[in-house]
């Protein structure tokens, strides 16, 4: 009798088990629309083209997985300091907005497989050409977001970082008009505000090997173990069929997606 009532109790807490982990699978593949968090205003990762609509590599590559996945898509445009907030908060499932993973977010969250890598620059005014490097950074103010990976760096080299709430753009433009001596960023969007802004006799941007490569991925909560499985595996179709490259190419003319 009592092997029989262990027998019992081992069936329904296995067929529970089982049940938890399809449910847990099932509650967000059976959903039909992945719901991304990104900032709509970081060219040319996400930004809105002259007729209004949402674009940018990491919106397209975005749209590739949920297409991959089976899902429709939904957009939520948050400001940079308030995305991974609305991440913890369930608002959107992922975050895709060319974040980097450090170790405070670490503790709260994972990356999928990268979808794009690239490093740092340095873009700095012209009236200082003594600037070329983090080393150099002492004493200046830089124009960056608070929580930016680079507004650390800078602050490790005993520089004065400067909020900025306009994204990029506005940081470059503070740099072009001596507000603030340098900003700090992803190479490739660096280099875009400098040719759309037309600052090229105001800035002058170096590259930064010696911070080595940053990659970006699909950012989720710590527990979307399965959610996560999901996104590396189309993330890892894409690249095999091309598609991650073709998208690269639109945007950059050459291929990001790989290392």
């Amino acid at each position: 009798m009592l092997i029989s009532k262990l027998v019992k109790g081992l069936l329904v807490l296995s067929l529970f088990s089982a049940t938890s982990v399809f449910a847990d699978d099932a509650g967000w593949m059976t959903k039909d629309t992945l719901t991304v968090g990104t900032e709509g205003t970081y060219p040319p990762f996400t930004y809105h083209d002259e007729q209004g609509k949402l674009t940018g590599y990491d919106v397209e590559v975005a749209r590739a997985v949920a297409e991959k996945l089976g899902l429709k898509i939904e957009f939520k445009e948050t400001a940079w300091n308030a995305l991974l907030a609305g991440l913890n908060s369930g608002r959107f499932d992922t975050v895709v907005n060319q974040v980097t993973m450090n170790d405070e977010r670490r503790k709260k969250y994972q990356s999928s497989l990268p979808y794009s890598y690239s490093g740092a620059a340095l873009a700095v005014r012209s009236s200082l050409p003594n600037v070329r490097a983090v080393k150099d950074l002492k004493g200046l103010k830089g124009g960056l977001a608070f929580t930016s990976n680079f507004a650390d760096l800078v602050r490790q080299n005993q520089a004065e970082v400067v909020l900025v709430e306009g994204g990029l753009g506005q940081e470059m433009a503070l740099v072009a008009q001596g507000r603030v001596d340098f900003t700090l960023n992803d190479r490739l969007a660096v280099l875009y505000y400098q040719k759309k802004l037309k600052v090229d006799d105001k800035i002058q941007v170096f590259d930064l090997p010696e911070e080595g490569t940053v990659t970006a991925g699909f950012i989720v909560r710590k527990d979307d173990t399965e959610k996560l499985k999901k996104l590396n595996q189309a993330l890892t179709e894409l690249k095999k069929e091309g598609k991650l490259a073709a998208i690269s190419k639109q945007f950059f003319g050459v291929d990001i997606s790989e290392q």
